[in-house]
């Protein structure tokens, strides 16, 4: 017994501090367990009764400095003079940084409390122990420091060979403990590559996983200890999707460090950790083709900045996630002004307008705004730019689309047909498990039995589900859906006009063709100007009327008006010109398939006949500029001037016979704008494609 050990002490508890580095080396490693637990021995052998000993094992080495809920505990015990002595291996075990240490030795001394190990006992309250645990403590600090800085330095020569794997991503195993490999699984593949090949249609993360969750398809899971080759489908999402769309690994290329580990002092404080996505510029190892790849390199840079243009709270310069809304230019168009990017408001009868908040934060409240301006009409003169740009590409997406409609289906098929494969292999192995049993032992024949029946009947459910599925789903597309879509290639106005099109979509395209748009409003005209800046290069200003006019005037007359449609277009297409054109009913309600058919009946208005337009020579403004090799907005300045005679009102589809296009004075026009220097679309290499 230590002479430093007095009576008092005695009556106070003794305390054996235990502190492991985490649970797995509480139960994988015991033996420095046993060893601090040991300890208890140390305090019976230095005179502490049984009944006085406790022990404190709940904290770890992971714990941060502030988070050390069983020392915090400690150390009040030792403020209200409940302990004698604390009991640890070493003073690194006690603390790992100097100021725990202070504070430990501090509130012994103050109160008078020892502290002791296996071999010595010492009183922080004399000057001589106080100077040995001092130097202990800083010892101890700085053997972790050192310790810590070696193991950092293994970890980073181990990565720099592309060797240091922290975790397998889906559709990967590691091979040797460090190489990433493929995962042997056709349908692991299949499930990685389908969401990389989908991303590229899809406007956002969100859409993607609504479109996964719609299909009912499944993403792989891994064991969380294991190397990747046992694995789980589970359901899809969303923080999944986007580690595996920013994980740069599925493109080959191997980084080191992912992510940092960030430490947060709280006011209070409490210290926590926060684990951070490394940027590009922050990656001190860059291994390319460094293990076999989903997507290439550039589809990785793609996808990131998808990602990055979608977001809405950390990007000032992006434009956020194309959404269901008509709006074309949301999150595109900028206030010219202020150059902050304008939001979008929509009327009850999903009207469009645009306004700028010169930066809502930023500015004082109750200041105004810069501008504001209906975007309806600039939309409209849009959507003839965007037609015209895309119109060549038009049969090449009926194409496309004819492609994907079958790869979709196949691939439906290949899911179906893999998992019934998967499931004949699981029966078969179960029935030469229950065929290699010894028929007289009962209780293992009666298991495997069972257990071969659920198998078979898995197996015919599967079946089940493929003959239903090759019964309901034909061949696709059809004859009739691909006459379809090869008509609608050909007419792309009637696709984009559509009620049921997909306004994100639309929006996705704007963004393709699109580099940036910018706003003002001309106060000498009261005009609101767009000018589009293509991705090629190229300008283009649209003009409107700042206020929205509500209405037609009443001099047009909508049976004329209906008279002249119908030698272009059914009944259809009728409503929705007359609906783009602001034009109401009597009862002002705007117009459907039905009423143009009731009115043109009412009226005796004839209906529209291919065969009367073929033979007549009738032509739409998009078939006459097609004809003479010329954009459509070409032909409007032609028709504007009276070159070109036509029949129609002004912002309604003009009717162009045939035989007008070969006058003298039509074809000089023609000849002066294809002999211009100056074309609409310029071509140019780095010009993005929109078709892939």
């Amino acid at each position: 017994m230590s002479e430093k050990i007095q009576p008092p002490h005695l009556g106070r508890l003794a305390v054996v501090y235990i502190r492991q580095s985490s649970p797995g080396q509480v139960k994988n490693h015991p033996e420095s367990y046993r060893v601090q637990k040991g300890l208890a021995k140390r305090a019976e052998q230095l005179g502490w009764n049984k009944e006085k000993i406790r022990v404190i094992q709940g904290d770890f080495s992971a714990s941060l400095p502030g988070n050390r809920d069983e020392f915090n505990d400690l150390l009040q015990m030792v403020q209200d003079k409940q302990v004698g002595i604390v009991l640890g291996q070493d003073a690194s075990r006690l603390a790992r940084n100097s100021i725990d240490w202070s504070l430990m030795t501090h509130w012994c001394a103050l109160h008078g409390s020892l502290l002791g190990d296996q071999n010595q006992v010492l009183d922080p309250a004399l000057p001589q122990d106080g100077l040995v645990l001092g130097i202990q403590g800083a010892l101890a600090v700085h053997e972790l420091h050192a310790i810590r800085r070696r193991l950092e330095d293994a970890l980073h020569e181990k990565a720099s060979r592309g060797e240091l794997q922290h975790g397998v991503p889906r559709g990967y195993v590691v091979v040797d403990g460090k190489h990433l490999r493929k995962h042997p699984d056709r349908r692991v593949q299949q499930a990685v590559e389908r969401v990389f090949e989908n991303f590229k249609t899809c406007t956002s993360v969100s859409q993607l996983l609504a479109w996964l969750w719609e299909k009912g398809y499944r993403l792989p899971r891994a064991d969380v200890a294991g190397d990747g080759t046992k694995f789980e489908m589970v359901d899809a999402g969303y923080s999944c999707l986007l580690d595996m769309l920013q994980n740069p690994k599925y493109a080959g290329l191997y980084v080191y460090p992912r992510y940092r580990c960030e430490t947060i002092v709280s006011a209070n404080g409490t210290v926590t950790k926060k684990r951070r996505r490394t940027r590009p510029q922050d990656w001190e190892v860059r291994l390319v083709d460094h293990h076999p790849a989903y997507i290439t390199l550039a589809e990785y840079e793609s996808h990131q900045e998808k990602i990055a243009m979608n977001a809405q709270r950390f990007a000032p310069a992006s434009r956020g996630a194309a959404n269901r809304g008509s709006a074309l230019l949301g999150g595109l168009i900028e206030c010219r002004r202020c150059h902050h990017t304008m939001q979008v408001a929509y009327s009850s009868r999903g009207k469009v307008t645009y306004y700028c908040h010169r930066g809502q934060r930023q500015r004082e409240r109750g200041e105004p705004g810069c501008i504001r301006f209906a975007g309806d009409e600039l939309e409209r003169q849009l959507s003839e730019q965007i037609l015209y740009a895309v119109g060549p590409a038009g049969v090449e997406a009926a194409r496309l689309a004819c492609e994907r409609m079958a790869a979709e289906r196949s691939t439906q098929r290949s899911l179906l047909s893999d998992e019934l494969e998967q499931l004949r292999y699981e029966a078969n192995l179960a029935r030469r498990r229950f065929d290699n049993v010894d028929p007289a032992n009962r209780l293992v024949l009666d298991t495997l039995a069972s257990e071969l029946e659920v198998s078979l009947q898995a197996v015919a459910d599967q079946e089940a589900r493929l003959s239903c599925f090759d019964r309901e789903e034909p061949q696709r597309p059809t004859v009739a859906e691909a006459a379809e879509l090869a008509r609608l290639g050909d007419r792309l106005e009637e696709v984009w006009y559509a009620p049921e099109a997909d306004g994100r979509l639309k929006q996705q395209i704007v963004r393709v063709l699109l580099e940036n748009v910018l706003a003002d409003v001309d106060e000498s005209t009261d005009e609101s100007v767009l000018w589009l800046h293509w991705s090629g290069g190229h300008h283009t200003e649209l003009r409107a009327a700042r206020v929205r006019r509500r209405g037609r005037p009443s001099t047009i007359d909508v049976s004329c008006v209906i008279e002249t449609l119908r030698k272009l277009s059914d009944d259809a297409e009728i409503s929705r010109a007359l609906n783009r054109a602001g034009i109401r009913t009597e009862r002002g309600e705007s117009w459907t398939v039905g009423r143009v058919s009731r009115y043109r009946k009412r009226h005796g208005i004839a209906a529209y006949d291919a065969s009367l337009r073929a033979s007549s020579g009738w032509l739409s403004q998009s078939e006459a500029a097609t004809k003479l090799g010329i954009s459509p907005m070409s032909l409007n300045r032609m028709i504007q001037r009276g070159i070109l005679r036509s029949e129609g009102e002004i912002g309604l589809p003009q009717v162009i016979n045939h035989a007008d296009l070969c006058r003298k004075e039509v074809k000089a026009a023609v000849k002066q704008i294809k002999s211009h220097g100056n074309s609409p679309l310029p071509e140019n290499p780095e010009q993005q494609t929109l078709f892939q």
